[in-house]
């Protein structure tokens, strides 16, 4: 079964602002645009279940397993198709410019221009000789030769006056836990500068005092940068923000985290719990859903690119089926089934079974009639469909 993945920073193509800071992220992505705190999607899931009575066999003249998804024709999809995007509003007429039509000579409306433009030149010409004449004539205009040497005006002295040295405040010095900065620098010399806390920032999380040891801030997870200064002894202990309202870029392995297939959306860690995401795998230094293991439960993955290597990190993602692991079997799989049969999970030895997997259809179909007999489970994932499932299954 191919896992499904999802981007939700697009790798920008060029990063002239702080570093990490998407720039140009592409479409779908808006800086401070993902839900307030006040709104999180939550995982759901529906299912439905049939089964055989204990010892039943499918029908002799249907064979082994049940027809193919094509033997029956599928119920009609829970989701309607999109309408084709259209521009502009509903209604809006088609927006072009209008075409003149062609004509022969110069028509009497320009001849009046030009002959109105004709007067209106002559009368700035002896406008602007007037001018010339009143400045020429009036001895207090003067005007600064910022070259010259002669005269003790004001502006001579300020030219010359010794310049005054700029003092540049110490970021690191001054923080206290809460501050944000952009770092305009890099993992190994960044280079901080006071910023709004927000998508691109980093925030100061933590700050250990008598020390310069970067490695101090090793042992919280949500540091992704530490900083200390020449003229300090503290180090910064920093936690980048890649998405407004966004905590599961820092989530980590066992934890369940929950979203939108949307680009740029928010994704938030939740208590683990039927239709969530369970992390698996983190993959620091890694944007690509790609360099998450092939493995039975990786179903689905969350890539946050940043335009920095280091703060790039991808979540390989477990869906916590409310079947169990009939939502990841596949045909002649054996499962341990309980009493009331809308929960299995794997067994290593079949005899330790009782139940098996004699077809599967990543649609939601009639399970009744796909199934032919067969017992049939189905789950459906509202916000992922291409999650969603039909299992049909037979007594061991």
């Amino acid at each position: 079964m191919d896992p499904y993945h999802f981007d939700p920073v697009p790798d920008p193509s060029a990063n002239p602002g702080p570093n990490g800071s998407p720039s140009n992220p592409g479409p779908g992505y808006t800086p401070g645009s993902a839900p307030g705190p006040g709104y999180m999607p939550g995982p759901e899931t529906s299912r439905n279940i049939g089964y055989p009575p204990p010892g039943a066999q499918v029908p002799p003249a249907q064979g082994p397993y049940p027809p193919g998804p094509g033997a029956y024709p599928p119920g009609p999809s829970p989701y309607p198709a999109g309408d084709p995007y259209q521009g502009g509003y509903a209604g809006m007429p088609p927006q072009y410019a209008p075409v003149p039509p062609p004509s022969s000579g110069m028509p009497v409306a320009g001849w009046i221009g030009i002959a109105l433009g004709v007067v209106l030149l002559l009368g700035l010409g002896i406008t602007g000789i007037v001018l010339t004449s009143d400045d020429d004539d009036d001895p207090g205009t003067t005007t600064a030769d910022p070259g010259g040497d002669g005269g003790g005006g004001g502006s001579d002295a300020t030219s010359n006056a010794d310049p005054t040295e700029d003092v540049v405040a110490d970021p690191v010095a001054e923080a206290v836990i809460g501050d944000c900065f952009y770092n305009y620098g890099d993992e190994t010399t960044p280079e901080l500068e006071t910023a709004v806390c927000g998508a691109g920032a980093f925030e100061a999380v933590d700050i250990i005092e008598g020390t310069s040891d970067l490695t101090s801030c090793d042992s919280n997870p949500v540091v992704n940068l530490s900083v200390t200064s020449t003229g300090t002894d503290r180090v910064l202990c920093l936690s980048y923000t890649v998405i407004d309202g966004d905590d599961a870029y820092h989530a980590q392995v066992g934890e369940c985290v929950y979203g939108t297939s949307t680009a740029g959306s928010a994704w938030y860690v939740l208590d683990c719990q039927d239709g969530a995401f369970k992390v698996i795998e983190r993959i620091d230094g890694e944007s690509s859903t790609s360099s998450c293991t092939d493995s039975t439960y990786y179903i689905y993955g969350v890539g946050y690119s940043t335009g920095e290597t280091y703060l790039d990190t991808t979540l390989c993602l477990q869906m916590l089926y409310a079947s169990g692991d009939t939502g990841y079997a596949e045909v002649d799989d054996c499962l341990s089934m309980n009493s009331d049969y809308t929960y299995a999970e794997f067994v290593s030895d079949c005899d330790d079974g009782n139940a098996y997997v004699t077809g599967r259809t990543n649609e939601i179909v009639d399970g009744e009639s796909w199934c032919n007999g067969w017992g049939w489970a189905y789950e459906e994932v509202p916000d992922f469909p291409e999650l969603s499932f039909t299992v049909c299954w037979g007594w061991l």
